[in-house]
């Protein structure tokens, strides 16, 4: 007798109120969005047929039916639903087929992986007969048997693999073979979409940006937060519906929502009262003073497990604030061009805001310097929590957590929204600056990078010490440069000759030193770095000792003003330089810990515009070369100079860590440049076994000194690869 078809359960429009803020009768969602749980009627049969359909402007790409695991152990099962061609009435319909066991489960909904607009959603399950299915089962196996067999061997029932705690049985087998051949099995790669590609893959094997591991409990940790979105007047309701959806997904009600208008307008937008920003910032005083505040631009999102990430890396009793990792939601709806950042750099945040629109403050601290510092409210909210931030980095007793997980996404800003803000930000810096260094003023801009001056003329001496062995052709320049282009008005050049034997080095030596634009020192034995410098700071009667290597050649005049002038910023204890190659490529931009072995230099023989945007800002950092070094000289004593042990390589980035760890002072980069590295071409590029045995054995040596202390490194980040620079770990 042939199998008759069960009835086909009718179709049930599926919940999307608890997303409250429609445009144009639409909801706006952000990638990735999870609806439901959907309910589902019990089927007589052992497979169903799934059928949504969706309407509205889309994009619905790679919508999910995710099957939510109970067991902690196992990952959700995220079930690609296939498209049939758009109706005439507009409705795109998708399809998959399921297991009876599956559609016992808790259902939830992906609608798109793109940002999308959705004004209706129906749901349906039509029961299937076993030769229904055993012909999808053939069609399939015929169609993909390579997709669908390396699927099952890795026991994928979505896009994401995992292994489960079990060994693999034939039963376990024969059952996702059906499973899997039963529906229309797309290629994961399929998950390699939009600007960015490669970063939308490793963003959701990471992190589960798109499809979740595991589904949000019913009742989430609470974590006490408010959030204020800026609606510019020109902005659509499609970004602010975006938003608010976002927000609404994350589990934040829009009670806790306050809606900014730019137009310093007041009306009702329902639910939400609009406010203007002044106004907002008067009322913080009457919030609740313990929760956080979280500012966002309307079109920005947040990921959907953002307050459980807030609970768990931070602390309700003692974080002030607390800043996520961020990347941004491109055009077509996907997220790129991630923002990896650094642990609390109290010296980079006074040059730029690097956390952006990402950073949650306590309502309280807030208020509070409001109170201190009431000219601050010309700067807006945003230009408020930047200067709480400033605040919190300078003081210790305060609390600032970074949590390296991009759980928001930012909305690029237009030219006008950015020049806005980073005029904001500069008001609330030059206000922070009294506190904190009264001396120095600083003009910073997202464009241009960042310059500064102290308010009073240098007076400290500085001696620079330039080692040398012959090599007159480097030494030449170098001194030259020094002579001809340095208006710092108060430095001497020492010069510590070791053991040169070549007469035109000697000849160019005694000339310096007759004209007294030069004191000559003799190092009469084996180079070592360490011990060079070591001997002969103490003679010093200087305040500063600049580290200089004889291969390098100046450019700026302001060059050694610029680094003095850094030493105005609170608790400075080294101030480095970026150094270039002949061909305008950075030479050195700071060190990092781990990087390719113990510490190394990181964008070596990058462009400078091609890289990262902190290049164009002094920023806190490990380490850096001894190429082009400046150190109170008082300090360089107090620390007991470099480790003699180390004396070819690591002697200045173990001298920068001892200051870090003995004082707490601070190691900054400038990027005021001005400096040219002909690098290691005094000593070569090349060395001989016995060289390279010694170098391995410094290696090794600073690593087991400094390795707890590098890695991780605070001012890189664990999202980044320790091989590749500033690129995806």
């Amino acid at each position: 007798m042939p199998q008759i078809a069960p009835m086909a359960t009718k179709f049930s429009e599926l919940e999307l109120l608890k997303y409250p803020f429609p445009a144009e009768g639409e909801s706006n969602f952000p990638a990735g969005t999870v609806c439901g749980p959907i309910k589902v009627d019990p089927i007589n049969a052992e497979w169903g047929l799934v059928e949504l359909r969706l309407s509205g402007a889309g994009p619905f790409f790679l919508p999910q039916l995710i099957v939510a695991s109970d067991d902690k152990d196992e990952q959700n099962i995220a079930i690609p639903l296939t498209s049939a061609p758009k109706r005439s009435d507009g409705i795109q319909v998708f399809s998959a087929h399921v297991s009876s066991e599956r559609l016992q489960k808790r259902l939830y909904l992906i609608p798109s992986l793109k940002s999308c607009s959705i004004k209706l959603a129906k749901f349906r399950v039509v029961p299937m007969t076993k030769g229904q299915v055993l012909r999808r089962f053939l069609t399939n196996m015929t169609r993909s048997p390579g997709l669908v067999v390396s699927s099952i061997i890795n026991e994928n029932l979505g896009y994401r693999f995992q292994s489960r705690q079990h060994r693999l049985t034939l039963a376990t087998a024969l059952r996702s073979l059906v499973e899997v051949a039963s529906r229309n099995f797309p290629d994961p790669n399929q998950l390699r979409f939009g600007k960015d590609p490669r970063y939308s893959q490793w963003t959701n094997t990471r992190f589960e940006t798109l499809i979740p591991r595991q589904m949000l409990p019913d009742t989430r940790s609470r974590f006490p937060l408010s959030v204020a979105v800026l609606a510019a007047k020109e902005d659509s309701g499609a970004l602010l519906s975006l938003t608010m959806n976002s927000l609404s997904s994350a589990g934040i009600s829009s009670d806790s929502v306050f809606l900014i208008d730019g137009a310093e307008t007041t009306h009702q937008i329902s639910p939400l009262t609009t406010v203007s920003d002044k106004d907002f910032q008067g009322h913080l005083a009457n919030l609740e003073q313990e929760r956080f505040l979280l500012c966002l631009r309307a079109g920005d999102t947040v990921s959907r497990d953002l307050l459980d990430s807030c609970a768990e890396h931070s602390s309700t009793e003692t974080t002030e604030i607390l800043y996520f990792d961020h990347d941004h939601l491109g055009h077509e709806g996907t997220y790129c061009e991630f923002d990896f950042k650094p642990d609390t750099s109290p010296n980079t945040l006074l040059f730029r805001n690097y956390l952006s629109r990402a950073a949650l403050a306590r309502i309280s601290k807030l208020s509070s310097l409001l109170e201190q510092a009431p000219k601050i409210r010309s700067s807006g909210i945003l230009g408020l929590i930047y200067g709480c931030a400033i605040q919190a980095s300078q003081q210790r007793e305060l609390v600032m957590v970074h949590v390296p997980v991009p759980a928001i996404h930012l909305r690029k800003e237009s030219s006008e929204e950015l020049a806005e803000r980073s005029n904001n930000e500069q008001t609330a810096r030059t206000l922070l600056l009294e506190s904190y260094a009264a001396n120095l003023i600083i003009d910073s801009s997202y464009s241009v990078g960042a310059t500064w001056r102290s308010r009073s003329q240098p007076q400290k001496k500085v001696s620079i010490v330039i080692p040398t062995k012959n090599r007159v052709d480097l030494l030449r320049p170098a001194v030259d440069s020094i002579l001809d282009m340095t208006l710092y008005p108060n430095y001497e050049i020492v010069i510590v000759d070791n053991q040169s034997d070549d007469m035109a080095t000697l000849s160019f030596l005694e000339e310096l030193s007759e004209s007294s634009r030069a004191s000559i020192v003799t190092f009469d034995e084996a180079f070592n770095f360490a011990r060079i410098h070591n001997m002969i700071v103490p003679h010093l009667n200087s305040d500063y000792v600049l580290l200089l290597n004889n291969d390098t050649e100046v450019t700026n005049p302001m060059w050694l003003t610029r680094l003095v002038d850094l030493f105005d910023l609170p608790n400075i204890g080294i101030v480095g330089n970026k150094l270039l190659y002949p061909d305008g490529t950075i030479q050195h931009a700071g060190a990092t810990g781990g990087l390719k072995g113990p510490m190394a230099h990181h964008l070596v023989g990058h462009r400078e515009n091609d890289v990262h945007p902190l290049i164009s800002f002094p920023r806190d950092v490990l380490a850096v070369t001894g190429a082009c070094l400046l150190i109170p000289t008082k300090l360089y004593l107090d620390c007991h100079g470099m480790d003699e042990k180390l004396a070819v390589s690591y002697n200045d980035m173990d001298l920068c860590l001892s200051v870090r760890e003995t004082t707490g002072k601070a190691v900054v980069v400038s990027s005021s440049g001005g400096v040219i590295h002909k690098e290691s071409k005094s000593r070569g590029t090349s060395f001989s076994a016995r060289e390279q045995q010694l170098l391995n054995i410094e290696a090794d040596y600073f690593n087991s000194k400094w390795l707890a202390r590098i890695r991780p490194d605070p001012f890189y980040n664990p999202n980044l690869s320790l091989e590749r620079d500033f690129d995806l770990a």
